[in-house]
């Protein structure tokens, strides 16, 4: 069993680790903000936002690889692995969200731990996956996810909802009406990208 004290230390490695990350990325990129400065522009809207390197869209005129030179950087041989993503899906909020562990933390990881394996597991129906896309899209409502084609009963609708719920990707938001918890968006989609789904 996990104690209070490792999550503590493996919360404070993280945080190191992306402070870390934040920072090659904004040498690389050359910019002349530092990372957390205030945008002024932005908060003439009323919302006040960090700012740093201006974000970059891939063109052969760039570095397509700015993340991964960025990532390089930071972590040299044997490497590790980083996500990350800047999303809005219909009806909530922006999300941001990063995660990198070193490969040699990966690899020494217990991979069938039961909540890894109840993940995937909770993924590997298409069923769920559809009812994963309409949540996201904005379908939330058990009423409006039972109407989607194949996707069975109403009943069958809420079981395939509590398997994702047991699995930790999708919440009540309240009665009969669901979404997607803002930490699991970008593991979700980057899931569905790394299996090919897209």
């Amino acid at each position: 069993m996990t104690s209070h004290g490792d999550h503590a230390n493996e919360l404070a490695e993280l945080r190191e680790r992306v402070e870390a990350l934040e920072r090659a990325v904004h040498a690389t990129r050359g910019a002349d903000a530092a990372p957390g400065q205030t945008d002024p522009a932005a908060a003439a809207d009323g919302v006040e936002r960090a700012s740093g390197p201006a974000p970059t869209t891939p063109n052969p005129g760039t570095d397509v690889f700015w993340a991964l030179n960025g990532l390089k950087a930071m972590a040299p041989a044997p490497g590790a692995v980083l996500y990350t993503g800047n999303v809005t899906l219909p009806g909530g909020g922006p999300v941001d969200w990063q995660y990198a562990l070193t490969t040699d933390d990966i690899l020494a990881r217990d991979w069938s731990r039961p909540a890894s394996a109840s993940a995937l597991a909770a993924l590997g129906h298409p069923v769920r996956l559809r009812l994963l896309q309409a949540i996201g899209t904005g379908t939330v409502a058990v009423a409006e996810l039972a109407a989607l084609e194949g996707v069975g009963t109403t009943g069958q609708v809420y079981h395939h909802v509590n398997q994702l719920i047991a699995a930790g990707w999708v919440y009540s938001t309240s009665r009969g009406h669901y979404g997607i918890p803002p930490e699991r968006v970008v593991p979700l989609l980057t899931v569905i990208l790394a299996a090919g789904g897209v």
